[in-house]
């Protein structure tokens, strides 16, 4: 599992690097929202370790901006702040959890245990390969063998969806079953979204996303997989 950290604070993130790679964590660390905007592009990691007082961009607008461009990362906010309106604050924005310096190693590593497991559970469960037109869906590993052998990995909810598509190949699958199959807590008007993964996994999955071979839309109703 690969795990980012963004901290200017290079004693605390030498120590968030030692904590995790001694538990077997692949850690990468920036200093700064350019270096994790740019490692996120290069390497999504698993889950973001994001400082929130840092210069010039603050924790909370790296993280909007990682939410505006579609990333589907979990994120623990750290912080030497304490107070309960800052933590109400990034938890409101969809953030994974929050841990306020000083804290103890074994604290972090139980959180960021515990937000990675949820996010392993979020994965459909039960079979774990899924297959259909072309497409072979390793579910544990969130890992996608493409009809031309190549392989991708996607986030639990660019699966859900995946998966939803792929036990239907050649059918439209309208945009309300999407939403229920990928989000349990959907609430009616937010079909958008499933706009919005469609476009991350024809960016994942095609050759020329602009143009694409796999992913079909079915005008006024859903999406249909199409087979090899």
């Amino acid at each position: 599992m690969r795990i980012l950290v963004v901290d200017d604070d290079p004693i605390g993130s030498r120590m968030l690097h030692f904590l995790l790679t001694e538990e077997g964590y692949i850690v990468d660390a920036v200093d700064g929202p350019r270096g994790a905007l740019a490692m996120v592009e290069k390497h999504p990691p698993d889950l973001v370790l994001l400082d929130v007082n840092m210069p010039q961009t603050n924790g909370f607008e790296l993280y909007k901006r990682l939410i505006d461009q579609e990333y589907d990362i979990p994120v623990i906010f750290v912080t030497a702040k304490g107070e309960l309106d800052e933590r109400l604050h990034g938890l409101k924005m969809g953030a994974d959890d929050y841990i306020t310096k000083p804290f103890q190693p074994a604290e972090l590593l139980a959180r960021v245990e515990a937000v990675l497991r949820r996010y392993r559970k979020a994965a459909p469960g039960g079979v774990q390969v899924v297959r259909g037109g072309g497409f072979e869906i390793y579910v544990s590993e969130l890992r996608v063998t493409l009809p031309d052998g190549r392989n991708i990995y996607l986030t639990p909810t660019e699966l859900r969806v995946l998966i939803a598509l792929v036990q239907r190949v050649g059918q439209v699958v309208s945009r309300d079953e999407l939403l229920a199959n990928a989000w349990s807590d959907h609430q009616d008007g937010e079909t958008n979204v499933v706009d919005v993964y469609i476009r991350r996994l024809r960016r994942k999955i095609e050759r020329d996303p602009s143009n694409p071979v796999h992913i079909q839309s079915a005008r006024g109703l859903g999406y249909k997989l199409t087979g090899k």
